[in-house]
């Protein structure tokens, strides 16, 4: 995947080179605060937004997309059903298709709300089944906007799972997100800035110099904030 020249929609600034680490089997954390232009980043990149300048050439590689609000992409009236659906909608034969889903369904956790009906569901549970959904999707690229938002942490663990396995199957995944301490779960770590890619580093070089870009891990601002509550240095 190459860019030419791209600017994000509403900034000013090209984006910068080139998308690096979109490399087969890559799993990338793409981090900034909101407004940054991760959202919009990876609609440019599936092709759901134009850019405001350049153009973005994916070569015959496959996107598939994990919206931030997880409610805007639900098909189906069943759970079971929505992970059936992009199988059935590659040409999956039924018994592969349901092997597959069962197997993501498990690793989410999300077994036993296979035949509910999604409009019971609530967000988290929402937000796990087009995890799913989406990871079940056939493609080169996955990307997942902010898919751990509203998740607990053995949920949060069991995406990055599932990251994992995509990994392993020369699939590159790509996960945006507002929290920094997910860096342990990818192999590189990209900065969004006001619609710049001002880093890609490696998961080593991320851990050994975040701060610098002016990044602190939960534990960090959890105790920089109990500071700034009892006045202690």
């Amino acid at each position: 995947m190459t860019l030419h020249d791209l600017h994000l929609p509403h900034f000013s600034q090209p984006l910068g080179g080139s998308l690096p680490g979109m490399k087969p089997g890559e799993r990338i954390l793409l981090l900034g605060p909101s407004g940054s232009g991760k959202t919009t980043l990876f609609k440019v990149i599936a092709g759901f937004t134009d850019p405001e300048k350049g153009r973005i050439d994916p070569g015959d590689q496959q996107v598939a997309m994990l919206l931030q609000n997880p409610f805007h992409q639900i098909i189906m009236q069943t759970v079971r059903d929505e992970l059936h659906f992009p199988l059935r909608n590659a040409g999956i034969p039924p018994d592969e298709a349901k092997t597959a889903a069962d197997r993501i369904a498990d690793i989410l956790g999300i077994a036993s709300l296979m035949n509910r009906d999604t409009a019971t569901l609530s967000f988290g549970e929402i937000q796990l089944v087009m995890i799913a959904a989406t990871c079940l999707t056939p493609a080169d690229i996955v990307l997942l906007d902010e898919p751990t938002s509203h998740l607990d942490p053995p949920a949060v663990r069991a995406c990055y799972r599932c990251a994992e396995l995509l990994s392993a199957e020369g699939k590159t995944v790509c996960i945006s997100s507002q929290t920094p301490d997910e860096y342990e779960h990818v192999d590189t770590v990209w900065i969004l800035n006001d619609g710049v890619l001002t880093a890609c580093l490696s998961k080593e070089v991320f851990a050994a110099n975040y701060r610098s870009y002016g990044i602190l891990l939960d534990r960090e601002l959890i105790q920089e904030r109990l500071k700034s509550f009892t006045g202690a240095k």
